[in-house]
């Protein structure tokens, strides 16, 4: 699996998506993905495990749309990939936002 692999894929599922941050003024729904971190497991100047973890963020304006975030979970699935998500309100920007932990195991490539 590589970082262009799971942007493609979220892009065919016709979602706006964005690296780091999305631009000014643009409009909802749209995904950024963020926090790409590699907590690699290491011991004795080896690492023994590589791991990489992504964040996206669904921003949606003011209430959920619930067949977007299934849209979402089901691409998710159909790249086997596992995550948990929260959910927030933002009352006073007229968002709401889900946040979406994935890890890759064995690392991903190109990251």
């Amino acid at each position: 699996m590589t970082l262009e692999t799971l942007i493609s894929t979220l892009e065919t599922a016709k979602f706006d998506v964005y690296l780091n941050e999305a631009p000014n003024g643009t409009a909802c729904p749209y995904l950024v993905v963020q926090d790409l971190e590699h907590p690699n497991f290491f011991a004795d100047n080896r690492t023994f495990a590589k791991t990489t973890a992504v964040r996206l963020r669904l921003v949606e304006s003011e209430v959920h749309d619930w067949s977007l975030i299934a849209t979402l979970e089901q691409t998710l699935d159909s790249l086997s990939l596992p995550y948990s998500s929260t959910d927030a309100a933002l009352p006073s920007e007229h968002v709401c936002e889900s946040y979406y932990d994935i890890n890759f195991y064995g690392g991903i490539k190109n990251a």
